[in-house]
C-alpha cells in the first residue's frame, strides 16, 4: 500500500510540474514582444500613415557607453520596416564621441550594418566629433567607415561629394519624389556650390536637407546655418525642410519664403534641431518618426524611443508640443 501511495504522489507532482510549465509558456506567449522586435500597439495606433521616415542623430554616447541602446534603435527600425513601411533613415552626425576611437567606430559599423542587411536605405554625415578638428577637420576615420564606397551600395544613392563629405539620395514613395541631401562638418563656399548644383538638377523633387550645425536650440540659426539659409534654402524652391543635431534639446522654426517677388509667401520651410544626448544614458534611444500622410500632403513629426517603448519625452520635459511638428508637402512639377 505504501508503495502505491508513493507512486501516486510522484505522479501527482509530475502533473503539477507540467501544469506550471504550460501556464508559464502560455503567459509568456501572451506578453507583448519587446519594442526592439516589433512595433508596439501605441506606435500602430498613432500611425494612420502611408510610410514613416526615421531620423537618428548624435549617437556618440551610445557608441561610447551604451552600444546596446544604439543596437536596439536599429533593430527596431529593421523589424518594423514592413510593418510601418519605413523606406529611409536619416543620421545627422556625431556618429561617435571620439573620432580616433576604433572601438566606437566598430559599434557604429555594427549598428548601421543592421539597416544594410535589412535593406533600409540611410544617409549619414560627419559631425564635429567624427572629424579631427586639430588637423583641419580631417575626415580620415569617417571616410574609412562611411565613405563613398559604403554609401554608394545603397539603392537610394544618388551621388557623392568628396568621398561622402556630402552626398544625396533619391527615393520615391507613394507618389512623393524626394531628394535627401547631406553635408558634413566644415561647410564652406565649395560645399554650398555643390548643394546648389544638386538641388537645381533635381528641382522636381521634394528636398530635405541634413546638416550637423544649422538651427540652435534657441530657435535661431547658427552663423553657418544663416549662411546656408540665405545661399541654399532660400534660392531653391524645392527645399521643404532642414534637419540637424549638435545642439542639446529640440526646437523647430518655420520660415515663409516669397519665391516670385510679389511680397506674398509661396513656400514654408520647416527647420528642425533634435539632440537628446544630454538625457540619461546618452539620450535613451529617442529619435524622430516622420510619419507621412500622402492624401493630406503632410508629415507628422513625433519623438519616440524604442529603448523605452515611449513617446513620453515631451511630457517628461514638461514642454507639450516640443519635438512635434506638422510639415506641409508641396506640389512640385
Amino acid at each position: 500500500m505504501e508503495h502505491i501511495i508513493k507512486k501516486l504522489t510522484a505522479a501527482t507532482i509530475s502533473v503539477l510540474l507540467v501544469m506550471v510549465l504550460i501556464s508559464h509558456v502560455t503567459s509568456a506567449s501572451n506578453e507583448e514582444p519587446p519594442p526592439s522586435s516589433t512595433a508596439n500597439a501605441e506606435v500602430k495606433a498613432n500611425s494612420p500613415y502611408d510610410y514613416t521616415l526615421v531620423w537618428m542623430t548624435d549617437t556618440q554616447y551610445y557608441t561610447k557607453s551604451y552600444p546596446h541602446i544604439y543596437r536596439q534603435m536599429v533593430d527596431w527600425i529593421a523589424a518594423n520596416k514592413d510593418y510601418l513601411n519605413i523606406p529611409y533613415v536619416f543620421h545627422t552626425g556625431d556618429v561617435v564621441n571620439k573620432w580616433d576611437s576604433e572601438e566606437q567606430w566598430q559599434y557604429a559599423d555594427q549598428s548601421m550594418n543592421v539597416l544594410e542587411k535589412a535593406q533600409v536605405p540611410y544617409g549619414v554625415l560627419a559631425g564635429n566629433h567624427d572629424v579631427d578638428l586639430k588637423n583641419n577637420n580631417s575626415y580620415e576615420q569617417f571616410y574609412k567607415h562611411f565613405g563613398e564606397n559604403r554609401v554608394k551600395k545603397q539603392k537610394a544613392f544618388g551621388g557623392s561629394y568628396k568621398n561622402n563629405r556630402g552626398h544625396y539620395d533619391l527615393i520615391e514613395e507613394n507618389g512623393e519624389k524626394y531628394i535627401m541631401v547631406y553635408m558634413g562638418w566644415g561647410i564652406k563656399q565649395g560645399e554650398i556650390n555643390w548643394l546648389n548644383q544638386v538641388l537645381a538638377k533635381h528641382s522636381d523633387r521634394i528636398a530635405l536637407l541634413s546638416f550637423h550645425d544649422y538651427l540652435l536650440a534657441s530657435g535661431k540659426r547658427s552663423p553657418i546655418g544663416e549662411e546656408i539659409f540665405e545661399k541654399v534654402v532660400t534660392p531653391n524652391k524645392n527645399v521643404v525642410a532642414t534637419l540637424n543635431g549638435h545642439y542639446y534639446g529640440s526646437e523647430s522654426v518655420v520660415d515663409e519664403i516669397d519665391d516670385d517677388g510679389d511680397d506674398e509667401p509661396d513656400r514654408k520651410v520647416f527647420q528642425m534641431v533634435a539632440n537628446y544626448q544630454s538625457e540619461p544614458e546618452g539620450g535613451q534611444g529617442y529619435m524622430r518618426l516622420l510619419n507621412v500622410n500622402s492624401r493630406q500632403k503632410k508629415i507628422y513629426v513625433k519623438t519616440y524611443s524604442p529603448y523605452l517603448n515611449s513617446y513620453s519625452y515631451n511630457e517628461a520635459k514638461s514642454k507639450p508640443g516640443e519635438g512635434e511638428l506638422v510639415i506641409e508637402l508641396p506640389e512640385l512639377g
